[in-house]
């Protein structure tokens, strides 16, 4: 197909094709890792479906110039007509996977690179089923790689326009009974000793964007073995007023699911040639999905 690719078609040299988050997602699926199924609309369906989308030159830091420039483009991209020849490879792949729940999720071209974090900037959408809604979302991920934020965070980065584009990520929605993110290494205090996972039940968006406080393991390399747990406060409680009972407080991660889960992100670390790594995850029945893969931006040298 012209403008979809399977993830297991993908390999981390096509980050130009599919974005930072469908290449990465690609290296895992061949290295064997349990990747939910899904396909990438690359970069060439974007640029097939939005051929005049530029933006004009403006000061970045004019916010109200750029929001209105910006909100004006997103706009006419949500409405855009998508031509037959994209809209055949979608519904095709989609239908091949059963016409699933999938998360629709934005994969730009400067994203997940060890010099930027891009993360954050261009939007998800969960639990999206039925053709239309595909196309929807499709269309909102592409209008989010113009939100102002983006636009001026680019700019800030050096980016220029014509070096960025938007592949989207469809992928089945997972099992998600817990959810979260590991850190191959501490990026609080730079140990490579250290790894530490962020985990909270449900769907992990909500933990990805700062929004909850989840429970979190500081666990040893390269074992996984737990060093401290910070369990994540309860309602109308502040992180450090813990109630102490005498028992150990539980988390939504047993201690061995803490150890596998270590192992298995450590693992998924060597196959990004030992670049420490931000995993997005989920758990359900069983087994642990692995969702997203990304350099670690932070850490000092």
């Amino acid at each position: 197909m012209k403008y979809v690719r399977l993830l297991q078609e993908l390999k981390r040299e096509d980050l130009a094709l599919a974005g930072g988050k469908g290449a990465n997602l690609g290296v895992l699926v061949l290295a064997g890792m349990n990747v939910p199924q899904g396909f990438v609309l690359t970069v060439e369906g974007y640029r097939r479906c939005l051929t005049n989308i530029h933006l004009p030159k403006i000061n970045v830091h004019d916010l109200p110039t750029l929001e209105d420039v910006t909100s004006k483009i997103q706009r006419e991209i949500e409405n855009a007509y998508l031509p037959d020849e994209v809209t055949i490879e979608v519904l095709e792949a989609y239908r091949r996977m059963g016409c699933p729940k999938v998360a629709v999720r934005s994969s730009a071209t400067a994203e997940d690179l060890p010099s930027a974090s891009f993360a954050g900037q261009q939007e998800t959408y969960l639990n999206i089923q039925g053709e239309s809604a595909v196309f929807e979302a499709i269309k909102k991920c592409w209008a989010s790689l113009w939100a102002p934020r983006a636009v001026q965070y680019r700019s800030l980065q050096g980016f220029g326009e014509s070096d960025v584009a938007l592949a989207v990520v469809i992928q089945e929605m997972a099992p998600h009974e817990v959810s979260g993110v590991v850190f191959t290494v501490n990026p609080l205090s730079n140990d490579s000793s250290e790894l530490i996972i962020n985990a909270a039940h449900g769907v992990g968006e909500a933990l990805v964007q700062g929004e909850i406080i989840p429970d979190q393991w500081l666990a040893r390399r390269p074992d996984g073995a737990v060093l401290k747990f910070t369990p994540a406060p309860k309602k109308g409680q502040s992180p450090s007023a813990f109630i102490h009972t005498g028992r150990p407080a539980r988390g939504c991660l047993t201690s061995q699911q803490v150890r596998e889960l270590a192992c298995l992100c450590l693992q998924i670390e060597k196959h990004f040639h030992g670049v420490p790594q931000d995993i997005e995850w989920s758990y359900g029945l069983g087994e642990f999905y692995l969702l997203q893969s990304r350099p670690i931006t932070t850490l000092k040298p």
